[in-house]
């Protein structure tokens, strides 16, 4: 019998589906011992990184062994993430890693997103090109990638600041792609393809332009929102109502098993361990 090569995204799909079968996010699977034991992983961005779904920070510290901190801040949007008043906050923090997933409350319409090069393909869209915004002061930009590309540049510039509350040790930055959502109804903006992958392409090309670890999670989790809930509001914290999703917003435990898994390769890739 011809023997058929099985991808990556298939065997996470796969070990998210066997945690599920087992119980839940308190099995590890991955690998043996606890890779990231002593060390602290900042969880930044907005309600899918925030303690309103502790099992985030659950699921990555049981899995990695390290500490993991939820700062996202719930409802808001990437401009929120970039403001001093966030940015403040997250770079006030000791960590090693601060792990970003941003984008959660923007809808990604035609002319919201914006691009720095002329010739990319956001702007073989029709977005608009954007100027940087002044990392060194209170964010005023208007386009989502002005507030990625912001987010970057605050962050790296004083990294340097954190190393030394860290005792030397400088942190490192991975932002995520958004994962695609939906909401209200197929046809809001919230649920169109079309602008989940226009925050991505925003994202992509934020993190190549400030040389930021980028972890794509759109790309990889290769979740099937056919098979998701419609989120509607008032959110609901405890039923979950999806496979991956608790009600196609908010990843649920086996979403975040997946999420983490990749977390924690994308970690020790940076450092150059073994995933």
């Amino acid at each position: 019998m011809k023997s058929r090569k099985i991808s990556r995204r298939t065997m996470i799909l796969l070990t998210a589906a066997a945690v599920a079968a087992a119980g839940g996010a308190g099995l590890i699977l991955s690998r043996p011992g606890l890779p990231l034991k002593g060390m602290t992983v900042l969880l930044a961005g907005d309600s899918r990184s925030s303690d309103d779904y502790t099992f985030y920070r659950e699921t990555l510290e049981k899995k990695a062994g390290c500490r993991a901190v939820t700062a996202g801040a719930s409802g808001k949007t990437a401009a929120y993430n970039a403001s001093d008043a966030y940015m403040n906050g997250i770079l006030g923090q000791k960590h090693d890693f601060s792990v970003w997933l941003v984008g959660g409350n923007d809808d990604g319409s035609p002319g919201t997103i914006g691009t720095f090069s002329a010739g990319s393909p956001l702007a073989e869209q029709g977005e608009p090109v954007a100027e940087e915004t002044d990392a060194a002061g209170e964010y005023g930009g208007s386009l989502f990638i002005q507030a990625i590309d912001h987010i970057m540049r605050r962050y790296l510039a004083e990294s340097e600041t954190v190393r030394e509350r860290n005792g030397g040790k400088k942190p490192v930055m991975i932002f995520c792609t958004d994962l695609p959502q939906q909401r209200y109804s197929a046809d809001s903006p919230w649920s169109r393809r079309e602008n989940w992958e226009r925050k991505r392409l925003a994202i992509l090309e934020c993190c190549e332009k400030n040389g930021v670890a980028c972890l794509d999670l759109y790309e990889l989790c290769g979740f099937d929102m056919t098979k998701e809930p419609m989120f509607t509001e008032p959110t609901d914290m405890v039923n979950d109502r999806g496979v991956y999703y608790m009600d196609g917003l908010h990843p649920n435990r086996q979403g975040i098993e997946v999420i983490a898994e990749l977390e924690i390769k994308k970690i020790l890739e940076i450092r150059g361990a073994k995933p």
